[in-house]
């Protein structure tokens, strides 16, 4: 398995997978994220990919974008069903925090409440602070906020 940061050519493999990802979701009738934007994360965010041997592509993707107040928001965690079950999800947000806390910076997520696999991963994390919010989106669309305190090294 590889982690790594994305790099502007990957921009197009990933908004590819973003949208085989997007696919998934109960509201997928809503817009996925553009190729331009995954372009302006990779040159203004954090953008970690993972490939693994028997795929030279991209089959996963975090991505983290700080907010002007400088507390990052993560946006983006995806695998390709294919390659689920494998660590490539954990590896990632794992290299992701790395990079939030190397800008001494907290992070907060949403997440559905109904996914309990993506809060225990989440909480491991430690995105261990959870506020519930209803119709965080639309009104069907509730939501945990879960932040992470940055870690000093």
């Amino acid at each position: 398995m590889i982690i790594r940061k994305a790099e502007r050519s990957d921009y197009l493999a990933i908004a590819r997978l973003d949208r085989i990802a997007w696919k998934e979701y109960p509201n997928s009738r809503f817009i996925p994220d553009g190729e331009h934007v995954w372009l302006h994360w990779i040159e203004g965010a954090i953008v970690i990919c993972a490939g693994i041997d028997e795929n030279p592509g991209i089959v996963g993707v975090v991505c983290a974008f700080p907010y002007i107040n400088g507390i990052f928001c993560v946006h983006k965690v995806f695998v390709h069903k294919k390659y689920r079950d494998r660590k490539i999800g954990t590896n990632l947000l794992k290299k992701l925090v790395e990079e939030i806390d190397s800008c001494n910076q907290d992070a907060f997520l949403t997440v559905h409440p109904g996914n309990k696999a993506a809060i225990k991963l989440y909480t491991s994390m430690g995105f261990v602070e959870k506020e519930f919010i209803k119709s965080y989106y639309r009104n069907n669309e509730d939501r945990f906020v879960l932040t992470r305190r940055y870690r000093k090294k």
